[in-house]
């Protein structure tokens, strides 16, 4: 088996899309059970006008539950994929934009016992791998191979999902942890 026909596998499409949907979704339920906490984070980020934050917060969320959905619904289209790319990359670019200008002392606003991290370079890499993720799974969609998945894919792919998922969680866990390590005057 070469790479080329490993990246148009459906196992890979179906295991990058089902735990880049798990991992939005636990973004996206913090968000949705306090939209004015988010509300408070996206105007914190100083990207739009404190009058445009409401409707920028309602948006992202929106977004955010838009490529759960796809993920969810259509994990072997690339487009499900791309939409989520756009989704991380706006949130990823803001976390970008604040540590640029030197905005460490904010929280990340990912919600739940995230928003105790507060932006990093860490918080960028991590952002960075959910990206690849979802890179790999569009470019495995686009590439598909044609083969029909089978009862032991589905399981592979879901196994693969949850190490993916426990990884990302394990990141952010350490994530949190160096933020409170550092306090709150030395974020």
């Amino acid at each position: 088996m070469t790479a080329q026909d490993l990246i148009g596998d459906p196992l890979i499409t179906a295991a990058c899309s089902a735990a880049a949907a798990l991992v939005l979704l636990l973004s996206v339920a913090p968000k949705l059970r306090e939209p004015d906490r988010f509300h408070a984070a996206i105007d914190a980020y100083r990207l739009v006008p404190t009058a445009w934050t409401r409707a920028v917060a309602v948006t992202f969320i929106g977004a955010e539950i838009l490529a759960v959905l796809l993920l969810a619904l259509m994990p072997l289209q690339a487009a499900s994929a791309l939409a989520a790319i756009a989704v991380a990359g706006v949130a990823t670019g803001a976390v970008a934009v604040n540590l640029l200008r030197g905005r460490r002392d904010i929280r990340c606003g990912c919600g739940s016992a995230d928003d105790s991290m507060p932006l990093s370079s860490g918080l960028l890499g991590r952002n960075a791998a959910l990206l690849a993720v979802l890179g790999v799974a569009a470019a495995s969609a686009a590439a598909g191979s044609g083969r029909a998945m089978s009862a032991l894919d589905y399981a592979a792919a879901g196994f693969i999902a949850l190490a993916l998922l426990l990884m990302w969680l394990g990141a952010t866990q350490l994530l949190v942890n160096a933020g409170r390590a550092r306090g709150p005057g030395r974020a």
